[in-house]
């Protein structure tokens, strides 16, 4: 039986981080079965983020109405840049600090009041049968709980990421868990991180439904390759912390023993570097073999995966749709996880992928060598997988029946 759903989702396009992807797959696809969508989200007018702004079309095309809390007016756009300054972007960072100041511990927690008054407007002027709240944040719960309490519609949380790797539960998240009618999760991983987090849950409670991708979406386009040029790419909203540290410093490793690497070597990053990051990328003298994509349309970003030798794969993706896109480009991963026993969650094929351990950072300079030996001979690493398992087609209809067993 076909109805309307709520979204709830601090990030949406334009804007191109966190689950923004996936809330816009689920809307894309839902009407193939009749169902209408409403999306309660922020205007990204204060913290800085990827976006793309020819989401637009598909967001017009499914016909969903869109609804924004505007805490602020719009400051500035990240322009996109080869080599960006993001140190400009200083506005965001006093807006943080400020928001700590008066308690408000996750940044997110700003937009709460103002989106639960216009949520209360939404569902007071036209009736949905479901609300959909998208984690992280965990604000986008609170949110949705409070409505689903207010006006008696059920709650389905859902989960693109793991909020905290603390090893004690967030008791918080344990209440606002307790709302849920239903609990999707986009893998494995997140599904075993919240059943050892919080026993109440049952194992069969907990629903697995991925990001997915349109491989069509793929086929419409050809690579560029740079002849002569091993290239490496990296995605992320945000670009920077331990792994990535590790994964460059051995790329520097490489290079300073081997001319022929630092020749060949093309590093693309799509996502926004961390001041840290860009300082590393001079200081280990990468700077020059790398290219940085900020703001980049959907149509080159998936050119440039399409380009590419090896996609760089790293265990936390803070954007779900991306490894997705990864598997639907059929380009081959240098993984690169927290030990060996992890494979398992690896989203694709993980047999057909070089593996290295973040804790054996010797093993990441050996994936490396490994993936540029192979390049160097021409031998291609073709992975195998079966896409009706990622295909966003054939996943919506599980999401679908979640819901219609909500409003029967």
């Amino acid at each position: 039986m076909p109805g309307k759903v709520l979204m709830i989702t601090y990030y949406f396009p334009p804007v191109v981080y966190g689950p923004s992807i996936r809330s816009l797959n689920f809307i894309k696809y839902l009407t193939n079965y009749g169902w209408r969508s409403s999306v309660l989200t922020l205007h990204h007018s204060i913290f800085p983020a990827l976006k793309d702004f020819t989401l637009s079309e598909p967001i017009k095309e499914s016909g969903a109405k869109i609804y924004a809390v505007n805490l602020l007016k719009p400051f500035s756009k990240i322009a996109s840049a080869n080599f960006p300054d993001i140190k400009k972007e200083i506005f965001p960072t006093i807006i943080s600090s400020i928001a700590k100041i008066f308690g408000l511990q996750e940044q997110e927690n700003i937009w709460r009041t103002r989106a639960i008054k216009l949520g209360e407007k939404i569902l007071k002027s036209e009736k949905h049968d479901v609300i959909l709240s998208f984690v992280p944040p965990l604000s986008s719960v609170y949110i949705g709980a409070q409505l689903s309490k207010k006006f008696k519609i059920p709650l389905v949380i859902d989960y693109s990421g793991i909020l905290t790797q603390k090893k004690t539960p967030n008791s918080k998240e344990q209440k606002l868990l307790r709302f849920a009618s239903t609990l999707l999760v986009d893998n494995r991983r997140i599904k075993d991180h919240l059943l050892k987090n919080y026993l109440f849950l049952d194992y069969n409670s907990v629903k697995i439904i991925p990001t997915g991708a349109d491989f069509s979406e793929f086929q419409n386009y050809t690579s560029n390759i740079d002849d002569g040029k091993f290239t490496l790419t990296f995605c992320s909203g945000k670009i920077g912390g331990k792994k990535f540290k590790l994964f460059l410093t051995a790329l520097s490793n490489i290079i300073k023993k081997e001319q022929r690497f630092k020749h060949s070597l093309l590093l693309n990053l799509i996502g926004i570097p961390t001041s840290e990051t860009l300082n590393l990328l001079s200081k280990l003298s990468l700077k020059e073999n790398t290219k940085i994509y900020l703001n980049i349309q959907r149509e080159n970003y998936i050119k440039v995966l399409l380009s590419s030798d090896f996609l760089i794969y790293m265990d936390d993706f803070d954007t779900p749709n991306i490894p997705y896109d990864y598997i639907a480009s059929g380009k081959p991963y240098i993984a690169i996880i927290n030990g060996q026993n992890n494979y398992r969650y690896i989203i694709g094929d993980y047999k057909n992928s070089i593996i290295a351990d973040i804790n054996e950072p010797s093993s990441i300079v050996d994936a490396l060598e490994k993936a540029f030996e192979l390049f160097t001979i021409d031998r291609k690493i073709i992975p195998n997988i079966n896409r009706e398992n990622y295909d966003i087609n054939k996943i919506i209809i599980n999401l679908v029946r979640e819901l219609e067993n909500l409003v029967q």
